[in-house]
């Protein structure tokens, strides 16, 4: 008998349960029709709060939002990234005078027409049509409030009132196992649900953009969902649908959203700044091994981060935090590696608060500090970094496994070179390492700036650069000559 098991159960106990439903229809049938009723009362509260996005492509209205990088080209093999709108592999080859349309989702947040969708469904575009489908479909044009590539997130404005819209819930909240539904408009298809269950949670590791901590399901999402609503059986916003996992190209129960608190995050910095500033801690991080926790004399199999190095005046330096010291919480979340910490950082706000607890000299100790600004250690729209054609940002050991490069090397890394200008015409781009501006050594994006800053319009700079591990010389016009 006891080699007799299901799932757990004892089979004559399973099998007694069967018995008993047989027994009892009713209760079968009520609690079918329970379920059913709860997705219909979510589906008729959903959907009028759900929109089309059509996109004309290859025009101005991304403007300064623009960024050449595509968080899904990596993915092509295994993601069917374009799926939600570009048709053709959107605007790259196309001349000036060809529109080609991409179509997604969106979802409306506020009563007064702000609507949140994917950044890959409007980029490049020079027109953006929200459709909405009430008893008739009305059409508005939307402007684009701001993007955020490192989320693939997006906020629209549309000039209307009173509207129908959706409220965030917590996603830390949300359990592996719940019942969710899909909201878009896949292949066209107006007003498109379905259902399914939370498959897990903190999926990263994708590829899909800079910062991951998705949300994966098995409710359907298919070509035109992307930018839709992901709600739990409140009707509340629990994610953003962004992407799915296929070799086909369609569903096969393997899909990716934007947990909601990155992205109620993402969207009220955008509604009040236009761009989003994240929390910048200032500590260069590694994980830990069996031989740096010897060296440290921990106990063996200590997970954390470990602070390699703290820069200079930043949050972590003003807090007291020390090379050495090994963070193992943080916000009340156990730190198990330097990506875990980096991911936790990436979803707060600058100047958010926080508390974290740190072994130090083999003693547990709490730090309470106000996080900077990551903003402030990355180069930005017209900036006179900008006016050389170049995004820079501080070497961390994410942006380091993404460019290739060591994380402790010196210096701030070329994230995005704009084309036409100076460092395009010399061959720079993503993963290059400025080291030196002038004879002054380069290790952070203040001192980047300051160099520009200080150096005479009328003399050339000469600059020392890493490229693919080759050191060279530069020597360039001043971006103020």
């Amino acid at each position: 008998m006891k080699k007799m098991v299901l799932f757990g159960l004892p089979l004559i106990l399973a099998l007694n349960q069967v018995v008993g439903a047989v027994k009892e229809p009713n209760v079968c049938e009520q609690c079918g029709q329970s379920l059913s009723q709860a997705f219909i009362n979510v589906a008729k509260k959903c959907r009028p709060a759900v929109v089309h996005i059509r996109v004309e492509a290859g025009g101005s209205q991304m403007g300064n939002f623009q960024d050449s990088t595509n968080p899904f080209e990596q993915f092509q093999d295994e993601l069917f990234n374009r799926f939600f709108g570009f048709s053709g592999g959107g605007s790259r080859g196309q001349s000036q005078n060809s529109y080609p349309v991409s179509n997604g989702s969106g979802f409306i947040v506020s009563s007064d027409g702000y609507i949140v969708t994917n950044y890959h469904v409007i980029k490049d575009g020079s027109k953006i049509i929200v459709e909405k489908y009430d008893e008739v479909e009305k059409q508005y044009e939307a402007k684009l409030v701001g993007c955020d590539p490192n989320t693939d997130l997006a906020v629209l404005k549309i000039d209307a009132d009173n509207l129908a819209f959706l409220e965030f819930s917590n996603s830390d909240q949300i359990e592996v196992g719940q019942w969710t539904m899909a909201i878009g408009h896949p292949f066209k298809l107006r007003d498109s649900v379905s259902a399914g269950v939370i498959s897990a949670t903190h999926r990263g590791d994708l590829q899909i953009s800079q910062l991951e901590d998705f949300i994966q399901t098995d409710a359907a999402i298919n070509p035109g969902h992307s930018g839709g609503p992901l709600v739990d059986l409140n009707g509340h916003v629990i994610g953003v649908n962004t992407a799915i996992l296929s070799k086909t190209g369609g569903n096969i129960g393997v899909g990716f959203a934007v947990p909601s608190n990155i992205a109620k995050m993402v969207y009220l910095q955008i509604q009040e700044t236009g761009s989003v500033d994240r929390a910048f801690l200032g500590v260069q991080i590694q994980d830990l091994n069996d031989d740096l926790c010897a060296g440290f004399k921990l106990k063996k199999g200590t997970n954390g981060a470990l602070i390699a190095e703290v820069v200079p005046d930043s949050a972590a330096a003003v807090g007291g935090l020390k090379a050495g010291d090994v963070v193992v919480d943080f916000n009340g979340e156990a730190i198990k590696s330097s990506k875990q910490l980096y991911t936790a950082l990436g979803k707060l706000p600058s100047g958010t608060k926080c508390d974290m607890t740190i072994i130090r000299d083999g003693k547990h100790k709490k730090i309470s500090l106000a996080l900077g600004s990551k903003a402030k250690e990355a180069s930005s729209e017209g900036d006179i970094i900008h006016k050389l054609g170049l995004f820079v940002e501080q070497i961390t050991p994410e942006n380091a496994g993404k460019y290739g490069i060591k994380s402790e090397e010196k210096g701030v890394v070329v994230t995005k070179v704009l084309p036409g200008t100076i460092a395009s015409l010399l061959g720079w781009g993503p993963g290059c390492v400025i080291l030196v501006v002038n004879g002054q050594k380069i290790s952070s994006v203040g001192e980047f700036k300051k160099s520009l800053e200080s150096a005479n319009p009328k003399d050339r700079l000469v600059i020392l650069m890493h490229n693919q591990g080759r050191a060279t010389f530069h020597s360039i016009p001043h971006p103020n000559s």
